[in-house]
């Protein structure tokens, strides 16, 4: 009944008093307390009280669930902590509640923001402009066997369609390249602030793009946001910007598996099965998103689409599909005139290239036959998206632009691979469209560059080239309308454009082709693939230069180049690069295909002015004072 008696009036009256009684009875017991322990465990530390005893800190941490240790010192000093801290001996007391309650387990991460933005709702519906395709490999040069095997793309595209037979890149890397391939702008006017020769290796020379300048300004937000254009990406983007695109597939995997970003996982990330081969992968994906009813079917409603197909195929490793392990078996690396060539006469980074042995060539050669065997799946996937936009009843309505982001070494100039260069192998890619209106299997030797593909795509859809962009329509010399060409095929939009632009001939159109590069730094690579102990990037190569076909002028036909090997930050953005060169080279392309003999110092002083006053209609160039 006492206890009883006790506990019903500590409800009523004492609860607070009772709690500590209790705690006092058992935990709180001076029997239980550990004189003469000290400890500071700051971390642990969860509350501190002033109070007369020790008894009385002992009851602050019976009330605190949390609590598991106490100490008082001082007279009226009382730290409570969540554990049981290690002591030392000094003027303190004491003493142990309960056990430490185990730690929480770690929260897991925040989930990382995508870094998908989603578009801006699709402007007014072009109901007359056409379906476009663009197809970019990587890597795939045209001048040492890189377009060989492509026979189904042959057969399908370039036989019907339109061959741009001096068609060069702006830049010979991938970033750069293809970052300006989408903004429509030379490289000076997308580049960063970072100097050359930067102070470590930029791979891919990403590092050497500002997606930033050029943000909301892509060729794909005109055609969203003007012509309420459909647009997707499916493989490699690495453009520095996402802005655009509606549906985004993206990655630059090669072999089986891997990762890639996808717009429709809840994660942004697709993982790929051990057995989905990325071009095939690539492909499939693509006719997946063609075939959808409000991409082509009655869903759609006459809204066009842009298409970007990237695989990345033939880059290093050039992993080819199982299927075609035993294919290609007499690919090999032409050994064309500047197979294994260099002389003192070219800049650092060639100059001083030791000869290929017989390993060299070996493993050039096995590098050959993997890109061959690469392309061949990607000659598969255009064969199979050509039966599906037949299928679908929009080839008629759709022009297919097949390229590369720029060519390749193969031994050229001695170097074992990659590209970077101001020569033909480096800058010259296949370059062929299909479409209604083009006349067929046929060549046009306009001097054009990637820096003219935004303008070209613009008008297509009857929309003027932007003051931002660097580049120019091709329409007008690749339709002449005079002639044979029945232009009842021609979509309505484009004879708009057309009407507005009349005919040009690819000879007038323009006479030089601008090449921009800055060098990634010093690159030396130690495997068979890249090539063992090679430099393939140094200070030496940051260069701008010119391809030039003029009849009128010489033979006709030059390659110039002017390198500087420092070019600082202030520089760049003043857009006062390459002021004072420290090398120069000029080949003869006419009598000199090969680029062996640099000849600038037997050119005369008035044919080397003329070369760079050329050249300098481009560097500093920005938008319509662009030749």
């Amino acid at each position: 009944m006492l206890v009883s008696f006790v506990v019903i009036g500590c409800m009523l009256v004492f609860v607070v008093v009772c709690d500590e009684t209790v705690a006092q009875n058992s935990t709180c017991s001076a029997s239980s307390f550990l004189p003469n322990a000290c400890t500071s465990d700051s971390g642990h530390r969860i509350a501190k009280y002033n109070t007369a005893t020790a008894d009385e800190c002992c009851s602050k941490c019976s009330n605190l669930e949390k609590c598991a240790f106490w100490t008082f010192w001082g007279g009226d000093i009382c730290y409570v902590f969540d554990n049981w801290p290690s002591t030392h001996e000094g003027n303190c007391t004491s003493g142990k509640v309960r056990e430490p309650s185990p730690p929480s387990p770690p929260s897991p991460p925040s989930p990382k923001p995508s870094p998908w933005i989603p578009p801006p709702p699709f402007g007014p519906v072009c109901k007359d402009c056409p379906n476009i395709i663009f197809s970019l490999t990587d890597d795939q040069d045209l001048l040492l066997g890189g377009w060989e095997p492509m026979q189904k793309t042959q057969a399908l595209i370039q036989k019907n369609g339109l061959t741009l037979s001096e068609f060069r890149i702006h830049t010979p890397i991938c970033s750069p390249s293809r970052s300006e391939t989408i903004s429509g702008r030379y490289f000076h006017n997308i580049k960063s602030n970072i100097p050359v020769p930067p102070s470590h290796e930029l791979p891919a020379a990403n590092g050497h793009v500002n997606g930033s300048l050029y943000r909301n300004q892509t060729f794909g937000v005109h055609l969203r946001e003007l012509r309420g254009y459909q647009t997707a990406i499916f493989g490699k983007s690495d453009f520095n910007t996402m802005e655009g695109f509606d549906r985004w597939f993206a990655g630059s995997y090669l072999g089986y598996g891997g990762t890639w970003q996808d717009n429709e996982s809840p994660t942004f990330k697709y993982k790929a099965s051990s057995t989905e081969y990325a071009t095939s992968l690539l492909g499939n994906k693509t006719i997946e998103w063609l075939s959808r009813a409000n991409v082509t079917g009655d869903e759609n409603n006459g809204r066009p689409f842009f298409l970007y197909f990237a695989p990345h195929c033939p880059h290093i490793p050039a992993t080819p599909p199982d299927w075609y392990l035993d294919a290609c078996p007499d690919a090999k690396a032409p050994r064309i005139p500047n197979y294994n060539y260099s002389t003192e006469y070219f800049h650092q980074l060639i100059s001083s290239q030791p000869p290929l042995n017989d390993s060299d060539a070996a493993n050039i050669d096995a590098l050959a036959r993997l890109r061959c065997q690469c392309l061949l799946s990607v000659d598969d996937a255009h064969a199979a998206l050509f039966e599906t936009i037949e299928k679908l009843g929009v080839a008629n309505n759709t022009y297919w632009f097949v390229s590369s982001d720029h060519g390749y070494n193969l031994g050229n100039h001695r170097l074992p691979s990659n590209k970077f260069l101001l020569y033909e192998h480096s800058i010259k890619p296949p370059m062929v469209i299909y479409g209604p209106g083009l006349a067929r299997n046929t060549s046009n030797v306009v001097l054009s560059t990637n820096v003219d593909y935004a303008p070209t795509w613009l008008s297509l859809a009857d929309i003027e080239t932007p003051s931002t962009m660097d580049g120019r329509s091709l329409l007008p010399v690749l339709f002449n309308l005079s002639s044979s060409i029945n232009a009842s095929t021609i979509p309505s939009s484009v004879l708009r454009y057309l009407s507005k632009h009349p005919a040009e001939s690819p000879k007038t159109f323009r006479k030089e082709q601008f090449v921009q590069y800055y060098s990634q730094g010093n690159w030396h690579t130690n495997d068979w693939k890249n090539g063992y102990n090679r430099t393939l990037d140094d200070y030496s190569n940051t260069y701008i230069g010119i391809n030039v076909i003029d009849p009128s002028f010489g033979s006709g036909k030059y390659k110039y180049g002017e390198y500087e090997y420092v070019c600082s930050t202030q520089q760049i953005q003043e857009k006062a690069c390459f002021s004072s060169p420290d090398w120069y080279e000029l080949f003869d392309l006419q009598n000199d295909p090969f680029e062996l003999f640099n000849i600038y110092q037997n050119a005369s002083s008035a044919f080397k002015e003329e070369l760079h006053t050329r050249l300098r209609q481009f560097y500093p160039c920005s938008g319509p004072t662009c030749p």
